[in-house]
C-alpha cells in the first residue's frame, strides 16, 4: 500500500478504484505497473520526473488512492 499524504487522500468506492487502476481492463497489471513506477522513483531512476514525493502523489493522486482501495479490499483473500 502507498502511504499517501492526507492532502492527497481521496475517497472512492471499490468500483471506482477498479476503473481507475485497471490497465486495458487488467486490474493486476495496473497495480503492478504503478507499484513498479513508484519503485523506480524511490530508487532514484525517475528523479528527473518528480521534484519530491509530494509531486509524485500530485501526479498520481487518483491511481495511488485506487491502488490502496483495491489492495485493502482484496487483502483478506490472500491471508
Amino acid at each position: 500500500m502507498f502511504r499517501i499524504p492526507d492532502f492527497h487522500k481521496v475517497e472512492m468506492t471499490f468500483e471506482e478504484a477498479k476503473k481507475t487502476i485497471s490497465f486495458n481492463g487488467d486490474l493486476l497489471t495496473g497495480m503492478e505497473q504503478l507499484s513498479d513506477h513508484w519503485d523506480q522513483y524511490a530508487t532514484g531512476k525517475l528523479d528527473h520526473l518528480y521534484e519530491d514525493d509530494a509531486h509524485f502523489f500530485e501526479h498520481w493522486e487518483s491511481e495511488v488512492n485506487a491502488y490502496n482501495v483495491v489492495y485493502a479490499t482484496m487483502q483478506p483473500l490472500f491471508v
